[in-house]
Parts: structure tokens; sequence; C-alpha cells
């Protein structure tokens, strides 16, 4: 039987379109037919739209929200970053260091990219990671022991990225972008003079492989991917002092027959392909392994809650964690004492007039302490007085830092209120069948531009969004186009 509390796990591509739901065994499934409130969703980010650097603080910085704070303002400053552009930052310390952090950067707007054709089937994505920290559940389910010193290489058609974990833990990944089967399929056109269409590429790569005996065109380009890989690994060795005992290598078709016995030929590293989920039968699991890979991340997320998290479309909060929740709490509370005064005032009436008499008595030892306590509110007002100014002498310091921390943290607030409002205008024009060629949100406004057979269901757009009362909404024009369709572009103000 099981728990009541049990959610299956859906992991998405967003990149792929490709959507599996596993419940004890993986099944492929569709947008269209997802239970949207009853699994756990997980996504993944890939490397090259990742932003990764390392950033030092001062080592008596010992609070976690100012941590935070230090940490995202040297984001922006050290590494350039657009400070009209919103970035979800996630960061972790790094091994045997106090003061040093990896940091992973998100640009917001490219995940509002990402997913908005998933987001307008889905409510709600539960967690976005990043690929190379996917590996860290070989770890967390003890399918790598953990002990020694790992390389994971990851091809897919359009990124690719080298990560390293040491004893279990992330140390550091790189991007191989240019290394990709697609750049790769590009490399070998040139030099053959053939065109071969990246899918038929894919294919051959999945069921023929590379001969290392031979000495042909494809065994070239690898060779050159792997000269920067071999780089990239030495670079390790010398400067982080970390020995690469084991290099495990796939792709988005599978694993590649042949390729890591060209590595390990070439690098002279124990190389093995992915061949942890052998055990997993299914005809139709994506070969690429994440989908397994991202389950896994999402059963550790789920049971500690501690892995880092990207998406900005969680689920609401429970009701006494909402504003609205407090307010409700809050209301209610006001409401019981208000009933309960006018007993408090009868009882508490009959009290105190006993109590008079009784005080008249102690009017005498009570005015000494009186004049004892007038003698120390004195000293406390002094002593305010110069709280005062040592706090105003503060906040004169700090004052730059905490203008940039406040712009920071009005972006945070603002962001989740774009999520909604992206989620119900999405809602509305599905309602209406009114496609999009464009959204644009700043600030508080969405700028987006509205293509439909009918120029009677775009006005019914526009007025059912200003009933939402959160929104004003305003147009120039409905144009009728050469195609015709019509075609209009409408303001909506956020409220």
């Amino acid at each position: 039987m099981k728990n009541k509390n049990h959610r299956p796990i859906i992991s998405i591509n967003p990149m792929k379109e490709k959507i599996y739901e596993f419940d004890s065994i993986f099944t492929t499934k569709s947008l269209s037919n997802l239970n949207k409130n009853s699994g756990f969703y997980i996504s993944y980010i890939e490397h090259k739209d990742v932003i990764i650097s390392q950033i030092n603080i001062n080592s008596l910085t010992a609070n976690l929200d100012e941590i935070d704070a230090i940490i995202t303002q040297k984001a922006y400053e050290e590494l350039d970053l657009d400070p009209n552009s919103e970035y979800t930052i996630k960061y972790i310390k790094q091994k045997d260091s106090d003061t040093s952090y990896t940091v992973f950067i998100v640009n917001n707007q490219n995940i509002l990219n990402l997913y908005q054709n998933t987001i307008e089937k889905v409510n709600y994505i539960d967690c976005i990671t990043i690929a190379p920290l996917l590996m860290e559940s070989l770890y967390s389910e003890n399918i790598l022991s953990g002990s020694q010193t790992d390389c994971f290489i990851y091809f897919d058609e359009n990124d690719a990225f080298l990560t390293i974990y040491n004893q279990g833990k992330y140390i550091l990944s790189r991007s191989l972008a240019r290394q990709s089967l697609g750049q790769i399929n590009s490399k070998l056109c040139e030099m053959t003079g053939d065109k071969v269409q990246i899918a038929d590429f894919l294919d051959e790569l999945k069921t023929k492989g590379i001969n290392t005996e031979q000495k042909d065109a494809l065994n070239q380009v690898f060779d050159d991917a792997f000269y920067y890989v071999s780089d990239i690994i030495n670079s390790v060795s010398k400067f982080q002092g970390l020995f690469i005992q084991n290099i495990y290598v796939t792709s988005c078709v599978g694993n590649i027959p042949g390729l890591a016995k060209f590595i390990q030929d070439r690098i002279l590293i124990n190389t093995s392909d992915f061949n942890f989920f052998n055990n997993i039968k299914s005809s139709n699991l994506d070969p690429s392994c994440l989908h397994i890979l991202m389950t896994l991340y999402a059963k550790d997320y789920i049971s500690s809650k501690i892995k880092l998290n990207f998406s900005p479309f969680l689920r609401p909060p429970i009701i006494y964690q909402r504003d609205g929740g407090i307010f409700l709490l809050i209301a209610l509370s006001t409401l019981i004492l208000s009933l309960s005064y006018p007993t408090y005032q009868l009882i508490s009436g009959i009290y105190h007039t006993k109590l008079i008499n009784d005080q008249n008595i102690l009017i005498s030892e009570q005015e000494i302490i009186v004049n004892n306590l007038e003698n120390k509110l004195s000293k406390i007002n002094y002593d305010i007085q110069v709280t005062k100014q040592s706090i105003y002498d503060q906040d004169q310091q700090l004052g730059l830092k905490k203008s940039l921390l406040n712009q920071i943290y009005s972006k945070k607030q603002d962001y989740p209120v774009k999520s909604i409002a992206l989620y119900e205008l999405s809602k509305e024009l599905n309602a209406l069948g009114v496609k999009t060629t464009n959204i644009k949100i700043n600030d508080k406004t969405a700028l987006i531009n509205l293509v439909s057979n009918d120029d009677k269901k775009i006005t019914q757009l526009i007025t059912n969004i200003e009933n939402l009362k959160s929104y004003k909404v305003s147009t120039k024009q409905i144009a009728l186009t050469s195609n015709a369709q019509y075609d209009s572009n409408i303001t909506v103000e956020i409220r």
C-alpha cells in the first residue's frame, strides 16, 4: 500500500520536450496527460546557460544572511552582471575553505524563455537544478563510493561539460560547448566535404561509435576535443592537487561505443561508460540517463531539501505561511478578543475595586520606588541618545552598500509576482486560443504581441484580463495582416 503522501517524480527536459514519470517504473509522458497537482516536477538547465565562478569573502563573516548579501553584491561587481537584469544566485562553500564559495548564476529571463511552453501546461516546477550537480546523486545513492576523485564528461547535441567530484563532493565544472556533438558534426562535415544531418550523425554515432584502430576524420575531430579536455585535467592536477582516478563518459544518445577506450588511450586515466543503470529496463527510456539522475536528485531534494534549486515556479506555501493566511489568522484572533473583552471588563472591574483599597496603603512606598525609577530612566534616556548617535554614524558608513542590497532585494521580491502574472496571462490566452509571438516583462509591465484569426477573440481576451482586477490593459489597434490574421500589441500593467 502506498503512503498517502507519496508523489510520483516527473522529470522534464525542456530543450527536447521529453518527459518521464517515475512511480516504481519509468513511463513516457506528455504535457497534455500529466496530473498537474499530484507529482513532484524536476528539470535542469544546461551548463552553457549557467555562469559558474569562485568568490572569496571576509573570514570574519559568520551570519548566513550577511554571507548571502555579500556574495550577491560581489557577484554583481566582480562578474560584471547587468544591474538591469534579474538573476538567481546560488552558492556552495568550497571544500576545506571558510572564505571561498563556488557561485552558480542563472539569468531569470532565460529561465522564463526556456520554460514558457512548459509552464503554460504545468502550474509548478518544484525543482530546477543545473546539469553538473546531477552527478551528486550517484554518491548519495551509494552508486559510487565517494572515496576517489572522479571526472564526468557529458556530450549533448548543443552542449557538453566536464565536472569533477572529490570524495563525493562537487569541486568544479568546465563548459565544453565547443566540443558538443553538434559542433563535432559541423567540424567533421568541413573536413570531409559531406553534408550530414545531425540526426543521422547521432544515429550513426550511437550504433557504430568510434573505431580506435582507424585514423579517420572522426577520430581526428575527437582527438582535438580531448586535447582540450586533457589540458583541463592537467590544470586541475597542477593547481588544485587533485589526482583524477576515474573518468566516466556518456552522451545524449547514451554510451558511444569505443569512446571510453579512445579517451583512456589518450589521457591515460581509467575511463568507463555510464553503466550505473543497466538494471533499469525500459524500451522507451531516454538513453542519456539524465532523467534517471534527475529522479535521484529529486528523491534527495524531497528528503533533505538541502540541494540547490533555481526554480521560480514554486508552489505557494500552505495557507498559514502566506500573507493572506496570516491576515485571516489575525482577523480571527481580533474577533475572539473583541468578544472576550466585555467579559474581561466585568471581572476586571470587580477585582480592581477591591484592589484600590489595598493599593492606597502602598502609595507612599511606591513613591520612593518611582523616584528611583525616574533616576534610572534618566540614565536610560542618556544611553539611548548615545546609541542613536552610534547607529547614525554606522548608517552613514553603510549607506552605499545598503542601497545596492535594497535594489537587489526589491528585484527578488518582485520576481515571484512576474511568475504568477505570466501564469495567469497564459491561462487566459489558452482559454480563447489566442497565440503570442512575443512576451516581454519589464518591471511591472508586460508587452505581448497577439495573433488570432478572429479580432473578437482579441477583444474578449483584453476584457477578461481587465476583469482579473490585478491588471490594466491598453492597445492602440487590432490590425488585419496580409495573411488574414489579426495582430495587436497590448500592454499589461501589473497593479
